[in-house]
């Protein structure tokens, strides 16, 4: 499987998802840095702090979450020892990072919806 058809897969969940372009900024003081849910490439408002290439601007959608599935992701995490702070939240959504390689990759066959004006940021309070 090629490199492209496999980020595709990985990312089926965001088919027809509205998206846009935006500088990255973290939404709490314990939360430094996101990855691309195509490939992990990372995002960050300071690159200097991290090894290796860093994205500060990328496309960006809204996920919306329940407070309760990440409640026992966290607890289980925390029950094996390991430390995973939950993703700030804004207006009951997350927002998740696709690069602009995966985003590209993946833009016509999952049917991307660019609209910066689309009224879920709105919604979100973005």
């Amino acid at each position: 499987m090629d490199d492209a058809t496999r980020v595709t897969n990985s990312l089926r969940h965001y088919r027809g998802f509205v998206f846009r372009w935006q500088r990255y900024k973290a939404r709490s003081p314990d939360w430094s840095h996101d990855h691309c849910d195509g490939c992990s490439a990372r995002f960050a408002e300071r690159p200097d702090q991290w090894a290796g290439a860093v994205y500060t601007e990328g496309w960006v959608t809204l996920w919306p979450v329940t407070r309760h599935g990440e409640e026992e992701l966290v607890a289980k995490w925390r029950a094996a020892g390991q430390v995973l702070v939950p993703s700030p939240k804004v207006g009951g959504f997350q927002l998740n990072w696709l690069c602009p390689k995966c985003f590209e990759a993946c833009r016509q066959e999952l049917g991307f919806v660019i609209d910066p004006e689309h009224p879920q940021w709105q919604k979100a309070g973005l």
